[in-house]
């Protein structure tokens, strides 16, 4: 593989954790909401911190993965002579939806003041896109197309 290509694969797969952890991490903050508004507290309540604190690290993830994604499609168009013939459509695809839903709520975030359970939700589906173009193209390739 080329340095180039490594160089993709490597943004990929750190885009993908990012946003992975950015999914954990609205997991962990829709818990807390939840917990919240039913004046619930365990010892994971406790430990936690406070909402504002959680909600700036999802954002701060989303940014970064988001920027990540970004810099590996550019690079994946510039590399890839054509994605069609490479069977790779399902991936791009996927993560140009992913993109484009993390985006939305980032503006989102920027321009109406999304929170909470609004971001959380929009941060989920992006990280369903996400993960269905990594899946869901490998199972395309290996169990659909190779029949």
């Amino acid at each position: 593989m080329s340095g180039p290509m490594q160089a993709h694969v490597l943004i990929s797969i750190l885009a993908y954790s990012l946003l992975a952890i950015a999914a954990l991490q609205a997991l962990l903050a829709g818990y807390q909401d939840w917990q919240l508004k039913h004046k619930h507290q365990n010892i994971l309540m406790r430990t936690l911190p406070p909402v504002q604190t959680m909600e700036t690290l999802l954002f701060e993830l989303i940014w970064a993965g988001e920027i990540l994604l970004t810099l590996s499609l550019i690079s994946g168009f510039l590399f890839f002579d054509d994605l069609f013939a490479q069977q790779l459509v399902h991936k791009v695809t996927f993560s140009i939806v992913a993109w484009a839903v993390y985006a939305i709520l980032l503006w989102g975030r920027h321009n109406r003041g999304w929170r909470g359970n609004k971001a959380i939700r929009w941060t989920w589906a992006g990280f369903i896109a996400i993960l269905v173009g990594y899946i869901g193209s490998k199972i395309v390739l290996e169990f659909i197309l190779t029949q």
